[in-house]
């Protein structure tokens, strides 16, 4: 969403010669939707997080496109749920409330630390400091539905003080609605209708995979796969922290040092649903059930039927969610082998007369060289001037994206009072403006966009090799 917000804004500011590079048949990115046993299912990005808070009137943007293009959602009860280990239903519903409360004193402890310009710590440690050490199934498996099923990552990885920005900025500042979506034409039918308003064939390039960047103070020449080099003066690099880490576009020259060690502080981590339909319900009528595993912490644990109503009745769809370190074994093992442990989870958790699914699917991430995971969190002990660094620009290729935000919080993509005065000029006040709004969501999804701003041409010159 981030590349097509800032392809928006410039158009908005009567910029018009540019370039939205896609890497895939259809834009959307981490939206990314797919049919299901005739039902379709959101892969990626699932839930509209805060919708308007109602005393300050302030509106989730995401939330604001969602009801201009009337997108079908239904809100997640987080209160409907419940509980199981390997022996079936039990009923540990005070355990996970508990860590609820405790969720929210590191929250608020995590304000205090921030005030007084205390040192950050893991949220693990804020957790500690509050009296809360997760010992058992049921309280490892309530830490992970009240962290790890938020932020795909542990405690223990996670910046105390950004987890708790993240949940202040998202929550406080609209609500603590969470709207999930089940429309049939996708989730990222939100990127797809605002794209309509100001771009075309001529200014979206799909299936178009860049694998070389070459920066300068002077211009930006990327080159794609098929052997296509774009020309242009100015870019925008919406790819997320995952590609950047991994090398799999290569920049040149090298980032320097700074930047290099901004990039590796954030860290890529992924959240994997897995779907099964059967051929009839064998479970309570409820969104949520907790699985707690006896021996492993995140083994198979959140599952979510999608056969209530407002979801898709009917359906006998169930999938379970994993992420991160579960996300990678379930990536690098065959399907079988998944489905094989997911089954055996669920005869524990409902017996062992429930029948074999007649679908099974997930997506794997991180293997995927366009998206090396799903999500990027703060981890403990990346500094607020690492982040800032991650923003700043290099020559005149500019970086904008879900890794690019302090959770929700929009800041200019960089803060260097001689760099802001060499590029005081009609076209980049438009750059910026376009990163600063294209920052306001939580999501980054498409490939690339790459501006030409001093060309007579409407559109950034193009060679076939």
């Amino acid at each position: 969403m981030a590349g097509v917000i800032a392809a928006r804004t410039l158009s908005e500011s009567g910029i018009t010669d540019f370039l939205i590079v896609e890497a895939e048949s259809v834009l959307g990115g981490r939206m990314k939707e797919t049919t299901f046993a005739g039902y379709t299912i959101e892969l990626g990005a699932n839930w509209v997080q805060g919708t308007r808070n109602k005393v300050t009137k302030q509106e989730n943007p995401i939330w604001t496109l969602a009801q201009k293009y009337k997108l079908k959602n239904t809100y997640s009860n987080y209160d409907d749920l419940l509980t199981y280990d390997q022996n079936g239903h039990v009923d540990y519903l005070n355990i996970v409330n508990e860590a609820w409360i405790k969720f929210l004193q590191v929250i608020a402890d995590a304000g205090v630390r921030k005030t007084f310009n205390l040192e950050d710590l893991s949220f693990a440690q804020g957790q500690n400091l509050a009296g809360s050490m997760p010992q058992t199934p049921y309280e490892k498996v309530a830490d992970w539905w009240n962290f790890d099923f938020e932020y795909a990552d542990t405690p223990a990885a996670s910046s105390m003080i950004e987890a708790a920005n993240n949940n202040n900025a998202t929550f406080n500042t609209w609500s603590y609605e969470n709207q999930f979506v089940v429309d049939p034409r996708g989730f990222a039918t939100l990127v797809r209708e605002e794209a309509k308003l100001f771009a075309t064939s001529q200014n979206i390039l799909y299936n178009s995979i860049v694998t070389k960047v070459a920066y300068s103070d002077s211009s930006v020449n990327v080159t794609l796969k098929d052997g296509t080099i774009i020309l242009a003066d100015y870019a925008i690099c919406t790819f997320s922290i995952g590609v950047l880490q991994h090398n799999d576009v290569q920049f040149v020259p090298r980032f320097p040092a700074w930047k290099q060690e901004a990039i590796f502080t954030i860290k890529m981590v992924t959240y994997t649903k897995i779907f099964l339909k059967f051929s009839r319900k064998f479970w309570k009528n409820t969104q949520f059930f907790l699985y707690a595993d006896p021996y492993q912490r995140g083994y198979y644990p959140q599952w979510q039927s999608l056969s209530e109503i407002g979801f898709l009745p009917g359906s006998n769809i169930i999938f379970v969610t994993v992420v991160t370190d579960q996300s990678y074994v379930v990536e690098a093992q065959s399907n079988n082998q998944t489905l094989s442990q997911i089954m055996t989870v669920l005869k524990s958790m409902f017996g062992n007369d429930i029948p074999a699914p007649d679908n099974f699917y997930y997506y794997r991430w991180y293997q995927n060289p366009l998206y090396r995971g799903s999500y990027s969190n703060w981890p403990t002990g990346t500094s607020e001037c690492q982040h800032i660094n991650s923003q700043r620009p290099v020559g005149r290729l500019f970086f904008s994206g879900i890794w690019n935000l302090e959770y929700c919080k929009v800041l200019y993509p960089y803060k260097n009072n001689d760099l802001i005065a060499r590029t005081l000029n009609s076209y980049l006040e438009a750059v910026r403006k376009a990163i600063w709004k294209s920052n306001g969501g939580k999501e980054s999804v498409v490939d690339g966009i790459w501006l030409d701003f001093t060309s007579n041409i409407q559109s950034p010159h193009i060679d076939h090799l």
